[in-house]
């Protein structure tokens, strides 16, 4: 019988392979929303400007530290995480927007979008838990908590 191999954490390297392609597909996510996030911040019209201009800025502006954690988890767990939007956008769920200004497609994008991301997050607990790899159930956990408390604050301010 042969020893199982295991990464420099001690964690299985066969049982973390998912775990680091699960991770790969949230940061590709990350990226895709984080664009688009910028792109609705610039474009947003109306008279709801001044607030969702603020609130895409503070999104996009966390989004950049979690896109730095997922990616450097990543590294950590023994992968490569990828770092060019070709390479992003094969692998995102998450489809791009452009040129959007109206408030209420703005939001409903992103309030969807974090819905999907929750999803995510969800599953990469499960894998987690599985593999016993509690730095990625704590990153995981942390999301989780960070995006159901946008999507409950969003609701309450657009779906009355």
């Amino acid at each position: 019988m042969t020893a199982t191999e295991k990464n420099s954490l001690g964690l299985e390297i066969a049982t973390i392979q998912p775990v680091i392609a699960s991770l790969g597909e949230l940061l590709a996510n990350y990226q895709v929303f984080y664009t688009n996030l910028r792109g609705l911040h610039w474009n947003i019209k109306g008279d709801k400007f001044y607030e969702l201009h603020e609130l895409y800025e503070e999104y996009y502006n966390e989004m950049a530290e979690i896109i730095d954690e997922t990616a450097e988890r990543i590294v950590i767990l023994g992968g490569v995480p990828a770092n060019n939007f070709s390479d992003y956008l094969k692998l995102a769920t998450v489809k791009e927007i452009t040129g959007v200004s109206d408030w209420k497609v703005g939001v409903d994008n992103v309030f969807a979008t974090l819905q999907l991301l929750l999803g995510q997050l969800r599953a990469l607990h499960s894998l987690a838990v599985k593999s016993g790899d509690h730095g990625t159930v704590s990153l995981a956990n942390h999301g989780i908590k960070n995006f159901e408390k946008k999507i409950w604050m969003l609701s309450a301010y657009c779906r009355e």
